[in-house]
């Protein structure tokens, strides 16, 4: 029977190693065949028990605004799951709920399904809702997949609006071959949102830069550092957001996970930043509509680019 104190080679660098763990890269130096169920219950114990970082991580996530960020600057980072894992582990979370539950994070009638007096649609494509749509409305973008494929479309533009009406031909080969344009682009939306909300990430790090020039001791990556921890935050709000047992149920989410966000700004500018509660407050509301216009512009670069490119 083998002594665990007397030295071996490290199974992983070959470093003379004793005791049970490898002083030069950490692995175990004794290990032995496991079980399935064991590697299972491992694995489970290793992430999920009560002092994991996992655990730590979470909890300072969601209830202590600015100690993850705070923790990184100060190179306590031990203790902690790393930013860009943390965040890529709770994003990947909410899609793959958001899917599962509710479709995606867009859906054809979070799209489309608007109506609007014809007087508002000067410009732009406007199709009718089939044949029988009263003249005093119109909607924009949809299409119902049981219609037939020309069924009320029909062009509403000016003839010499040559970029308007290649847009309008994409929108006709879109209904014709995929059925439902409002489905299509919904669908198209929810593979393009990982990618669109991680390229967020150095917008709202360049935004709070702005807000703090003037600290010479901070460089970029402390900006996206608070930036990944923020919208890391956001995103395990967004996973409360499917919950979806009436639209009014909804639309009280929505305001209070709003509110909720931009109270947890003002919290962690103060604890990561030092900043005092009025300028945290000016800042949190400069950062939130920036970010909202530089989102939204994205959204219809995507969105065109999505008709365009069909």
């Amino acid at each position: 029977m083998s002594d665990k104190n007397t030295p071996v080679l490290c199974p992983n660098c070959g470093y003379p190693a004793t005791l049970n763990y490898c002083a030069q890269c950490g692995q175990e130096t004794h290990l032995h065949k496991e079980t399935f169920w064991g590697l299972v219950s491992h694995f489970v114990g290793h992430y999920f028990h009560y002092d994991s970082k996992f655990y730590q991580t979470i909890r300072a996530l969601l209830f202590s605004p600015g100690t993850l960020t705070l923790a990184y600057w100060n190179k306590q980072r031990a203790r902690y799951i790393p930013p860009i894992s943390l965040y890529i582990f709770i994003s990947a979370v909410y899609f793959l709920l958001s899917f599962t539950v509710r479709g995606g994070f867009f859906d054809e009638h979070s799209i489309v399904d608007k109506k609007v007096p014809k007087a508002a649609i000067k410009h732009g494509v406007s199709f009718a809702n089939g044949p029988d749509a009263k003249d005093n409305e119109a909607i924009v973008f949809s299409f119902d997949s049981t219609e037939q494929p020309d069924a009320g479309v029909g062009p509403s533009l000016k003839s010499g609006n040559a970029i308007a009406s290649v847009f309008e031909k994409k929108l006709i080969k879109i209904k014709r071959e995929h059925g439902s344009v409002s489905e299509f682009i919904a669908e198209k939306l929810n593979h393009n949102i990982p990618k669109l909300f991680f390229f967020m990430i150095p917008i709202l790090a360049l935004l709070i830069k702005l807000c703090y020039l003037k600290r010479k001791d901070l460089f970029f990556v402390d900006h996206a550092i608070f930036s990944i921890h923020f919208q890391s935050f956001w995103f395990s709000l967004f996973i409360l957001r499917l919950i979806n047992i009436s639209p009014v149920i909804d639309q009280i989410l929505k305001a209070v996970l709003l509110v909720t966000a931009s109270v947890y700004m003002v919290l962690a500018l103060r604890a990561a930043y030092g900043t005092g509660v009025l300028r945290a407050i000016f800042y949190t509301l400069f950062v939130g509509v920036a970010y909202a216009l530089f989102l939204g512009l994205f959204f219809m670069i995507d969105l065109i680019a999505i008709i365009y490119m069909t």
